[in-house]
């Protein structure tokens, strides 16, 4: 095993929390906000891959799944936030 996988290391749960209603429904026309709330979430979405990655690696399976569901959570959130820039508020999800 690396040195870099810390095998004490926790799932780390002092994220912000996607269920929020600030963060599942920016207020329209508020670009800079959710500017803002899109470059959080995409630093969380760095963040959960990398504990997952890691987790993976030492071979924490609770941990790597613990990480795995809030790694989807977040990338739902940042989806969210991605939507509403692109459509500008008027709910029109992106094609995935």
């Amino acid at each position: 095993m690396s040195s870099r996988h810390r095998p004490n290391r926790q799932f780390d749960e002092n994220l912000y929390d996607p269920a929020t209603a600030e963060w599942r429904n920016p207020a329209p026309a508020t670009d800079s906000q959710t500017m803002h709330g899109l470059h959080l979430a995409s630093q969380n979405v760095l963040h959960l891959a990398m504990q997952t990655y890691n987790a993976a690696a030492r071979g924490d399976e609770s941990a790597a799944q613990a990480a795995r569901e809030s790694l989807v959570q977040q990338l739902g959130v940042a989806t969210h936030l991605i939507d509403e820039l692109i459509s500008c508020g008027t709910d029109q999800p992106t094609m995935h």
